[in-house]
């Protein structure tokens, strides 16, 4: 059968993302015996000209919809990507593409919500290796599909989403095909090549999709294989920076060590960042991940303050993140704080003490957001309902935040604001502080491969102190 895969998503900031999860529903499918061409829309100049040539050349007979976000998350200035998604179906529609099936994260987590505005009648939630490929089988069977764990359906105009079953052995599943993305487009973009090592996430931030998208039991790769892809992207796909999609990098700290190994065994052939948690990070870890070719990292910190980490869900307090601050300093290894202030239980003075801290610990950079994105499923839709923020249920496409009562939203915003023009290493996306394509374009001008946050200057750089 002939399948198209789209990638429907164009967001250019911070950085354009190659679609690792449409390479590996492509992998799958081919293994299933279909004939598989992926259309990327990251860089098409016109939408409907790219998805109708696709159509005319190709002649699918199924089209797939891997939607990633459905917006920027960002407050103030947030961006609906519907408008894009919706584009594609109807220019499916027009080159009589019937047979339509949505799936990503983004899908995942409001299948309902975006089969409704999209006029579609399936979808996949979840990890689509295996369900993709069992719908087509039973479609060409013309056997029952209702029963495919993850599929979404309608049943009498109604959607229906049966529960998805995870990928369990990762290492048997197919691998991406990075040959039908252009990597030299997001190489000459700055972009990286996006790698996993693990799926799963076991940790509980109430804001967190991460467990509905790939479940809450940790699922790892093999260490070695996972390096062997990483040399192969390099030699085979000119890709010269990876970004490691783990959820969180260095749970399992053992795991983490391991592929930072192999990577050092192969010669470290090209740098890399990715996402970690500051209760996971020792100094071993530092030292073999600096040698392997890790170039910074983002940790997850959202506050500074234990009683909103406590509300949170973080698992971490305080202490811990100036620790593994000062772990990343003394090693030499870039590192950069995410923050969500405005989160349950903040007040002006806990906002003002996790700035005055980020000041102290001398982060490479520091991404704030103001407000968190509510998502439907999540512990911070019932939060937010029980302090009569938020109704529970009226979550949806349209973007909700979330902040907290107890702040007065306008001296946030000023406190932030200030804060920041006076701080050059702090990047706000909702306020367009150091974050614009104007931005992004003059930077990658000089050849600057990596996240951008890396050649951010903290403006006096301190010593850390492990008490701060």
């Amino acid at each position: 059968m002939k399948v198209l895969l789209i990638s429907t998503n164009r967001e250019m900031l911070p950085d354009p993302v190659a679609p690792l999860g449409a390479a590996y529903v492509a992998g799958a499918l081919i293994k299933a015996g279909h004939e598989v061409r992926l259309l990327d829309l990251q860089f098409a100049p016109d939408i409907t000209v790219a998805v109708r040539d696709a159509c005319i050349n190709f002649r699918p007979r199924v089209a797939g919809l891997s939607i990633r976000n459905v917006d920027n998350v960002a407050f103030p200035h947030s961006v609906s990507y519907l408008p894009d998604v919706v584009a594609v179906v109807k220019a499916l529609r027009a080159r009589s593409v019937r047979l339509i099936v949505a799936g990503g994260s983004g899908f995942t987590i409001m299948p309902r919500e975006l089969m409704d505005a999209l006029g579609l009648g399936l979808g996949i939630v979840g990890e689509g290796e295996d369900a993709f490929p069992e719908l087509l089988r039973r479609v060409e069977a013309n056997l029952p599909v209702n029963k495919i764990p993850g599929l979404a359906y309608r049943y009498k105009g109604i959607v229906k989403v049966n529960p998805p079953v995870p990928v369990v052995s990762l290492g048997k599943s197919a691998a991406p095909e990075r040959g039908m993305i252009d990597n030299a487009a997001y190489m000459a973009e700055g972009g990286s090549g996006n790698l996993q090592t693990k799926r799963g996430c076991r940790f509980g931030c109430c804001y967190c999709t991460y467990p509905i998208v790939e479940g809450n039991n940790v699922r790892l790769r093999d260490p070695a294989t996972c390096a062997e892809e990483f040399v192969r992207g390099v030699n085979e796909h000119g890709i010269r920076h990876y970004f490691i999609v783990d959820n969180v990098f260095n749970y399992p700290v053992a795991h983490a060590k391991r592929f930072c190994r192999e990577l050092i065994k192969r010669g470290a052939p090209a740098g890399w960042s990715c996402y970690v948690n500051p209760s996971h990070m020792d100094a071993e870890l530092a030292g073999l991940m600096l040698r392997s070719g890790c170039r910074g990292v983002e940790f997850g910190t959202d506050s500074a303050v234990d009683t909103v980490l406590g509300r949170l869900g973080k698992g971490f307090r305080g202490r811990d993140v100036a620790r593994a601050s000062k772990i990343c300093s003394d090693a030499g290894l870039r590192f950069c704080h995410s923050l969500m202030l405005g989160s349950p239980g903040e007040t002006i003075d806990t906002l003002s003490h996790t700035l005055d801290v980020m000041d102290a610990l001398g982060p490479n950079a520091v991404i704030a957001m103001l407000g968190i994105r509510v998502f439907p499923g999540t512990r911070l839709e019932k939060m937010a309902d029980e302090e009569g923020v938020i109704t529970a249920g009226s979550i949806g496409l349209e973007p909700r935040f979330y902040f907290s009562p107890a702040l007065d939203m306008e001296k946030a915003a000023d406190r932030l604001s200030e804060f920041g023009k006076s701080h050059t290493n702090f990047i706000m996306p909702g306020l367009h502080l150091r974050m614009t394509d104007k931005i992004r374009k003059t930077l990658r001008s000089y050849g600057f491969i990596g996240p951008l946050w890396e050649y951010l200057k903290a403006e006096g750089h301190r010593t850390v102190k492990a008490d701060a």
